[in-house]
């Protein structure tokens, strides 16, 4: 018997394609490796703004230590100043605008900057330029790693915050760091971050772990354990029958080896590396190796010991 449940579709957990459509999110997050590559990136752009606008002095600043945040929450503007002291905003005026430039001011020349005076000349409005033209170039900085995602402070965009979610899987970062005595906020959305990092598209995926590779090492270091076999060879003694029947213990045979010609210091694939001056050292006979006169002139059969004579050019020929 065949039997089949009527399901009524209304009460399924699951939404439909076009509800879907309408209602599902993408889950974004980033790995360690590219919130680690958004870290530099903000290192980088810090340290070459500091390096040319404030002075030596300010060495503190030139190492920020960015904090690389998963946003959770509503996330308010693209970018953010807040300073631990208040008495660097102007009297009568919070605008971040003017924050930030009291601030550069301090950093710059030790003191706080004072407004500009408008009409006649003021020994503070030399400064007042320099430190504007050090804040447009910041922004300028950030404006161009972000690949034209405009900035804009918490007080400007408050009223977009419903707009710019940043909830646990949207992709937000919240970047924060010290600058010029106050601390640096930045809220990045997903498009954002992708931007940094170069492409949404062509981000590289997290590599995998490799095993750390061993330092390198001098040549001479690295085969310092390694055993080489060398063996010296000597022009050997050539007997007849009736010497080798009269040999008794204690005779003396002579070698045809002169006393004035080097050994033969082969290695263990025959080959004659260099020369050989046999000596004693330490109770033992020894063997003084010296450079080649001339070239190679003999190969040994690893297994053998006698010692045959290099192919010359008409022979190899």
């Amino acid at each position: 018997m065949n039997a089949t449940l009527a399901v009524d579709p209304t009460a399924s957990a699951l939404l439909d394609p076009a509800a879907s459509a309408l209602q599902a999110r993408p889950l974004r997050s980033w790995p360690a490796s590219q919130k680690e590559h958004v870290r530099w990136r903000m290192v980088a752009l810090h340290q070459d703004w500091v390096a040319e606008w404030l002075p030596l002095r300010d060495a503190g600043a030139r190492e920020p230590e960015v904090q690389v945040i998963e946003a959770a929450g509503e996330s308010d503007a693209a970018a953010s100043w807040a300073f631990a002291s208040a008495s660097r905003r102007a009297s009568g005026s919070g605008a971040p605008h003017d924050a930030a430039l009291l601030a550069i001011g301090a950093a710059m020349f030790g003191t706080e900057a004072a407004p500009a005076v408008a009409g006649g000349a003021h020994p503070g409005r030399i400064a007042d330029r320099i430190a504007l033209a050090a804040w447009n170039d910041w922004l300028h900085r950030i404006d161009t790693a972000l690949n034209g995602f405009a900035l804009a402070p918490r007080s400007a965009a408050a009223g977009a915050s419903a707009e710019t979610p940043s909830h646990a899987w949207s992709g937000a970062l919240q970047l924060r760091w010290p600058w010029c005595g106050g601390l640096w906020t930045l809220d990045l959305p997903h498009e954002a971050v992708a931007a940094l990092l170069g492409s949404a598209q062509t981000i590289p995926p997290e590599p995998a772990d490799r095993p750390a590779s061993s330092p390198k090492e001098r040549l001479d270091r690295a085969l310092s354990d390694q055993p080489v076999t060398l063996r010296v060879l000597l022009e050997g003694a050539e007997l007849n029958l009736g010497q080798l029947q009269g040999l008794r213990l204690d005779d003396v045979v002579p070698l045809a080896h002169r006393l004035d010609t080097p050994a033969i210091v082969v290695g263990t694939d025959g080959q004659q590396v260099c020369d050989g001056w046999l000596g004693q050292s330490e109770g033992r006979i020894a063997i003084e190796l010296t450079r080649l006169a001339t070239s190679p002139t003999v190969t040994v059969s690893p297994a053998g010991a006698s010692p045959r004579p290099l192919p010359s050019k008409e022979e190899k020929s």
